[in-house]
């Protein structure tokens, strides 16, 4: 029997719509931003931003605007001013209780429609009680606001795939097992402790799960589902998010983090093994695949919560708020994912070499041993460049290595297997003719071609990090 499910007319959908961001300055939000300009016909994008550096709202949406992301924009767009006068910052506090004030205030609540809570503190080495006031409290305040706008017609909370990561399997749902009676014990007990004394109890809190930050995320999707399910809303769960395949430019990156900052050892020649099984299957995603999916789960959103107004008139039970796992059965080991990265380098020599300079080992010795072989080498090149009256940087740089290293073992060490059923049912809900403006079907990606664009932009996010040093 064919599925009678109505297909969802993503471009309708965002037609003339008002869209608010938060995190519209990371990577994601600028790549969300910059699809929503380019290919769908929006009316406006509020951007939530905070001031940064004595750097006031508006200027930093100017910054955003002048970012290269947009060049695309202004190369293929007739009059792209006319596309960028779209945005609009809005001067967003998150430490008070009143996140935005008048006039702007009044103005979200009279306009908003479509909600992407992108932001969150994705450091993987905070500690407990900053990672849930920057991503569960100011989730909270957000949603607590957005409740009255007048014109709401959907949310989309995005989470991580690895909120619920101390489980082998992970279903396309939310779960509420927070230890010690729940989220608001916790902070309870949180605030009435010392520093010292939070940091002792932080392991015994998060039991199985490797940090504060996948912690606060597992809180914040219990959180929403406590107090907000009667929203429009869904909860986005993206795995590990890479450089773009093809949007807005093939290899896109603008930043070093995660497995870009684990792959600079392989494209800078470095003799590093890093802890973790290399058997273990990587759980990564280009970020314009993450995009297309984000935006169409908004879409979906929207047609879910209809019907489940439709079961509450006819008293039929409601279903719990919806969850995209985006994860697929088209995985790289991380043995696969050093070679692919490592085919991209400029000679045949230094291809073959790469996999045996850069490799995952079991044996956590062997991992400290080129540790310190590099530390060595970095504080002999600093005293080298002392002699010369220019300041040091490779210790630093390989402090930031190690730290970056040791907050991805657990990653690298472990598999997840997962539904995604949602995903895949949004996927095959899509019109014929807009498949292609949102592909995010990551089965079918070729990850040989993939990493061809992955290691050109990595040396173009080089060349532009230093073209600005230069500036």
């Amino acid at each position: 029997m064919a599925d009678s499910t109505p297909k969802l007319s993503v471009c309708d959908f965002y037609r003339n719509a008002v869209v608010l961001i938060t995190g519209g300055s990371g990577f994601m939000g600028k790549v969300l931003v910059e699809k929503l300009l380019r290919s769908f016909e929006v009316k406006k994008i509020y951007l939530l931003l905070r001031e940064r550096r004595n750097v006031k709202p508006s200027e930093r949406l100017k910054q955003i605007i002048n970012d290269p992301i947009f060049n695309t924009i202004r190369r293929t767009v007739i009059h792209p001013d006319a596309l960028f006068a779209k945005l609009e910052s809005i001067d967003v506090d998150f430490t008070s209780e009143e996140i935005v004030r008048e006039p702007q205030k009044t103005e979200l609540l009279t306009d908003t429609q479509i909600v992407f809570h992108v932001i969150g503190d994705v450091n993987l080495t905070n500690n407990l009680q900053n990672s849930l006031e920057n991503n569960v409290t100011t989730a909270e305040k957000l949603y607590s606001f957005i409740r009255n706008a007048r014109n709401l017609r959907s949310i989309v909370h995005v989470s991580t795939f690895y909120s619920n990561c101390d489980r082998s399997h992970i279903e396309e749902q939310i779960y509420d097992d927070i230890p010690f009676g729940g989220l608001h014990n916790i902070r309870r007990i949180l605030d009435a402790l010392t520093e010292s004394e939070r940091d002792a109890l932080t392991p015994t809190i998060l039991g199985q799960l490797p940090n504060a930050y996948v912690f606060s995320k597992k809180c914040a999707e219990v959180m929403v589902q406590q107090q907000f399910a009667d929203l429009p809303m869904g909860i986005f769960r993206p795995p590990v998010v890479n450089s773009s395949y093809q949007e807005p430019a093939p290899g896109w990156v603008d930043g070093i983090q995660a497995t870009t900052g684990l792959s600079v050892a392989i494209l800078q020649q470095r003799l590093v093994w890093y802890q973790g099984n290399p058997a273990s299957l990587s759980t990564i995603a280009p970020a314009d695949y993450c995009i297309a999916a984000m935006i169409t789960a908004a879409c979906d959103i929207r047609a879910r919560h209809d019907e489940r107004k439709k079961l509450e008139s006819f008293n039929r039970t409601v279903p719990c708020l919806p969850v995209y796992n985006f994860a697929f059965e088209n995985p790289l080991n991380w043995k696969q994912f050093i070679a692919y990265v490592g085919s991209g380098l400029p000679t045949a020599i230094e291809r073959a070499l790469s996999t045996i300079r850069v490799r995952l080992t079991r044996r956590p010795i062997l991992s400290r041993i080129t540790f310190w072989l590099l530390y060595l080498q970095a504080y002999l090149a600093d005293f080298l460049r002392c002699l010369i009256r220019k300041p040091k940087r490779h210790v630093k740089a390989i402090s930031s290595l190690q730290r970056l290293h040791t907050a991805c073992t657990h990653f690298l060490s472990n598999s997840w297997t997962a539904r995604n059923d949602n995903v895949k049912r949004m996927r095959s809900l899509l019109l014929k003719e807009e498949e292609k403006l949102l592909e995010f079907d990551v089965d079918l990606l070729d990850w040989e071609d993939y990493f061809r664009n992955y290691v050109s932009g990595f040396y173009a996010y080089i060349e532009r990090k230093q073209k600005r040093g230069r500036d």
